[in-house]
């Protein structure tokens, strides 16, 4: 062994942990060795000794070893037995998987061939029980049913006639005659029930809604399948429901006629003269009554405010003995008009009109065949009034009616009345224009009347004004919400011709005072007619009638003043008109003074009864007699101004307060 090998050993020997600590403590190796191999020998004693004491232990061990060998193999073959018959199954599972799949899809194409062979069926074949139904039972809604099947028949042979299928050869002839069948005694059934429609008292509206509306799918049969029952039912219903209308809405139109009141005649215009000669044969008290009326709208609005007020029932009228104005009339049976129309639209809409694209036009087509009689008997009744008719106010009141309907039948969407509705306004407007003109030119003639002195009797209100008030007023309200410019040039047209006839009459009196009373006596009428009717277009003319009303109280006030006060006014006026250097009349100034300080109460007092005479409404006096008191306050107070500026030696004025204290008796001359 070489050095090398040497130093690698002891390297080794270095390294073990027993050796390392033996060298440590400086054990001799040689002693360590023999140490460690009693220890073994004393351990391997021990083990054998061990051993022995537990050797049968080991042998049952042994033998339990082997025993579970034994199982284990033959467990082994178990499960490999197992395994096979796992291979088997799984084989099996697997063919049973193709044979489920296969019969899967033959399953599928069965259920493909019977649906297809299940449609072809029930297109072809027709139940015993069906065409018995058919054909020899009455219509009901078991009967509607099976129309409706043998429609769906009808259609799948026509979808399919061209295929290489038999029985839709053999079908055709029995589909043909059920067609036939079917049709006539559709057509049987609605002719009976439309003729029943024009049997008095029958209710159309419930008829249409519990025959015609629940069987409709009948008609669309032969709307599709046989012309021209559909055609005969059509025209049918067409000739019967025109002339049940047209019958029922002349018969009502006569009775109304016969309820209206007696109307106004060509006399009865603005300017006419109210004391025309009365007919030998007339009626003065109920001409005078309507004349009272004509012009005023009073009540006769609630014909359009009531929205909610039925039609006129002849038979109810006549045994009450009623009487309508013709805006009643008119609303009535116009009335009653759409609400059959819109009914009856709806219907021939619904029922007639199978296909959405031409439903408008068919429904527009039919209903006008239907009403077409029936819309000239409402216009010829409007018309006949209207032509004759001198009732603008009444004339108007029918065009706004209209206005409403037509507002009404938009609402309702039934456009099948627009051409009746603007034939309608084209007969009220041009009249109510004619008769507009008819009332300026009676005002226009008037005031051209050279005696006028025969028109003008006294300084109260004209009856011309009265008329006018009513007249405007109603007019005014009319226009409230429409603003028709034609309506609104009309009422300017009409107050300017009355305004320039005021104006003539007026200019009658010679009298200075006469003149302004009069024309406020007429303005004043005019506004309180004018504040009973309250709406915003009557509003706007109040401002024009009082501004026009406060000039002739100040034109009044002047003339009132001069010959009590005239020297006092003038020399006031005259002050404020010169220059500041110019020098101030005192002697004059003495004289006016002297003059008011003898005569002011009783020249208060004659002021008074002068406007008590001149004005008789309590209002209106009231107004005018604090204009006047005013006004004098007004000049004394710039009077006694001049005279503080400019004092006079010897000269003691009257005090306010002292005239206005002594005017405070006159508050309750009225």
């Amino acid at each position: 062994m070489s050095y090398d090998q040497v130093d690698d050993r002891i390297l080794a020997f270095q390294e073990d942990e027993f050796v390392r600590e033996a060298l440590k403590k400086g054990v001799d190796l040689r002693e360590y060795v023999r140490e460690i191999d009693m220890q073994r020998e004393s351990l391997q004693s021990s083990l054998e000794q061990d051993y022995v004491e537990h050797m049968d232990t080991f042998l049952d061990l042994h033998a339990e070893i082997k025993a579970c060998d034994q199982v284990l193999g033959d467990m082994e073959e178990l499960l490999d037995v197992f395994q096979g018959d796992l291979g088997n199954i799984s084989d099996e599972i697997q063919s049973l998987q193709e044979r489920s799949s296969q019969m899967n899809i033959r399953l599928r194409n069965r259920k493909a061939v019977e649906s297809r062979l299940g449609r072809v069926l029930q297109g072809m074949v027709i139940p015993p029980y069906v065409i018995k139904k058919i054909s020899e039972d009455d219509v009901d809604e078991v009967w509607l049913q099976y129309i409706l099947g043998i429609n769906k028949q009808m259609r799948f042979v026509k979808a399919n006639q061209q295929k290489p299928i038999k029985a839709l050869r053999n079908v055709g002839p029995e589909l043909e005659r059920l067609r036939l069948k079917a049709a006539a005694t559709i057509r049987d059934f609605f002719v009976s029930r439309i003729h029943a429609l024009c049997v008095p008292n029958t209710n159309i509206q419930i008829m249409q809604q519990s025959v015609f509306l629940k069987y409709k799918e009948m008609h669309y049969f032969c709307l599709e399948r046989h012309h021209d029952a559909a055609a005969e039912i059509r025209q049918t219903y067409v000739n019967s429901l025109r002339w049940y209308f047209h019958n029922h809405f002349d018969r009502y139109a006569k009775g109304l006629a016969k309820l209206q009141t007696v109307t106004a005649d060509k006399t009865d215009v603005i300017g006419a003269d109210e004391h025309r000669k009365v007919g030998l044969f007339s009626n003065s008290k109920v001409a005078l009554k309507d004349k009272m009326n004509i012009f005023a709208l009073g009540d006769r609005i609630d014909t359009l405010r009531m929205q909610d007020q039925g039609v006129i029932l002849i038979h109810v009228a006549e045994a009450k003995d009623l009487r309508y104005q013709f805006e009643q009339v008119f609303r009535s049976l116009n009335l009653t008009l759409i609400d059959n129309a819109s009914s009856e639209y709806l219907f021939i809409y619904e029922f007639f009109s199978r296909d959405g694209n031409k439903a408008d036009e068919i429904a527009k087509t039919i209903f006008q065949q239907i009403f077409e009689p029936t819309q000239k008997v409402c216009s010829n009744f409007t018309k006949t009034y209207v032509e004759a008719s001198f009732d603008a106010v009444g004339i108007l009141l029918c065009i706004r009616i209209n206005t409403q309907l037509t507002l009404e039948l938009q609402r309702r969407r039934i456009p099948a009345l627009e051409g009746y509705t603007n034939a309608t306004n084209m007969l009220l407007w041009p009249r109510f224009q004619y008769l507009m003109t008819i009332h300026i030119d009676s005002l226009r003639k008037m005031a051209s009347t050279k005696s006028m002195n025969t028109v003008v009797k006294d300084i109260h209100p004209h009856y011309v004004t009265r008329r006018y008030a009513e007249f405007a007023a109603s007019l005014l309200v009319l226009n409230d919400g429409y603003d028709d410019a034609i309506l609104t040039n009309s009422i300017h047209k009409l107050r300017h011709e009355f305004e320039a006839l005021l104006s003539r009459m007026a200019n009658e009196f010679s009298d200075s005072l006469q003149k302004p009373a009069f024309l406020i006596n007429n303005y004043d009428l005019i506004i309180n007619v004018f504040e009973e009717a309250s709406s915003r277009t009557v509003d706007t003319e109040l401002e024009h009638l009082r501004q026009i009303l406060n000039l002739h109280i100040g034109s009044f006030v002047v003339e009132q003043l001069k010959p009590f006060f005239g020297k006092m006014m003038d020399f006031v006026n005259a002050n404020e008109t010169a220059s500041q250097t110019q020098a101030v009349d005192t002697q004059q100034l003495a004289t006016i003074s002297d003059h008011f300080n003898q005569t002011w109460r009783h020249s208060i007092s004659s002021i008074n009864a002068s406007v008590v005479q001149y004005f008789s409404n309590f209002k209106n006096g009231t107004a005018v007699l604090h204009a006047v008191l005013g006004q004098l306050i007004m000049t004394y107070t710039k009077f006694l101004a001049i005279l503080d500026d400019h004092p006079v030696p010897g000269v003691q004025p009257v005090g306010v307060q002292a005239v206005m204290v002594d005017i405070k008796r006159f508050r309750s001359t009225f």
